[in-house]
């Protein structure tokens, strides 16, 4: 019988040349992480802030470190000649300055102020004007000092108002020279269909301050 007979015998299939190997190497690496940097897309490490600013978009006003530093009595311009004096007070929600002010941006802005001073009677003053697109009704600002809700006013459209508005004692006595102002602006307007509700306009903030009652 001849050699040349078919035996039925399969040669199996050789293995990669040795030179391959590294790069099946580097492309299970590479697939590697590309896995990993999908997974930390979908489950950023990430503070609670951050998440719910950037990601989940339940917050418009991301905390910023700022100083607070200032002197009591002092009404702090927020339009552009005052942007010195005016910036270790912004903690969030703030644009600009600008000519006419600086725009809050977004659902809520805040401010602090520190001081060292003795404990005493002393109100929050503001000066306000909502944006245009407000029309006659103005904005609705409720104003949170320290987390205690103090006062909701209506800021006009196209003319500037002083609010003042006078702490409680015991809001004073707590808070150890250090005074967090929220404004909520719950009528905020998106002025564009593509805004989310970072980019929500309410009012230009003049001035502000904490000034001492008598």
């Amino acid at each position: 019988m001849s050699n040349s007979v078919n035996s039925g015998f399969v040669k199996p299939p050789a293995w990669p040349p040795f030179a391959a190997i590294p790069l099946y190497a580097l492309a299970a690496l590479a697939a590697a992480f590309e896995m990993w940097a999908l997974w930390g897309a979908l489950h950023p490490n990430v503070s609670a802030d951050y998440r719910a600013y950037y990601i989940d978009h339940t917050i418009t006003c991301l905390n910023q470190a700022v100083s607070g530093s200032y002197q009591l009595g002092a009404l702090i311009d927020f339009t552009s000649p005052g942007r010195e004096a005016a910036m270790p007070l912004r903690v969030c929600g703030w644009e600009g300055p600008a000519g006419d002010g600086t725009h809050a941006v977004g659902e809520s802005s805040r401010l602090r102020f520190t001081f060292d001073a003795p404990v005493q009677p002393l109100r929050f003053v503001a000066e306000m004007v909502a944006v245009d697109r407000a029309g006659a009704s103005g904005q609705r600002v409720e104003i949170v000092i320290n987390g205690e809700s103090i006062e909701t006013v209506t800021v006009p459209t196209g003319r500037v108002e002083k609010f003042t508005v006078d702490l409680p004692p015991a809001l004073i006595a707590a808070a150890d020279g250090r005074f967090d102002v929220e404004l909520f602006y719950p009528q905020a307007i998106l002025m564009s269909p593509s805004d989310n509700n970072t980019r929500k306009r309410s009012i230009k903030l003049v001035s502000a301050g904490i000034l001492p009652t008598t």
